[in-house]
């Protein structure tokens, strides 16, 4: 399984449409192929850091699916989006082999 992990601190006054963004690539990434599910996390309000971070998690089943999805005009277009509300040099992406728990 692929796991990218992204997160960014809004630009003042942008948290309501920073989640709508986050929300709008989610529901169009749950109809691509390879999409296995994701979270959209929101700051925790009884965090130490101030900084009031927002982030998402997606599962994919490879590199390439996600990949795939990712450069779609659509996609693209909301990416675009989002790197216009978020302040500059907060926006990171990690990517992650991730392998199931034995829980």
């Amino acid at each position: 399984m692929f796991v990218r992990i992204s997160y960014m601190h809004p630009k003042e006054g942008q948290e309501g449409r920073l989640k709508d963004i986050l929300q709008k690539l989610s529901a169009y990434y749950h109809d691509q192929p390879g999409y296995q599910g994701g979270y959209i996390l929101n700051p925790y309000e009884h965090a130490e850091d101030p900084g009031r971070r927002w982030g998402r998690v997606g599962l994919w089943s490879s590199e390439d699916a996600a990949e795939r999805a990712a450069q779609t005009e659509h996609s693209m277009a909301l990416r675009s989006e989002l790197a216009r509300i978020v302040e500059e040099d907060t926006h990171y992406e990690f990517s992650f082999e991730g392998s199931p728990d034995k829980v």
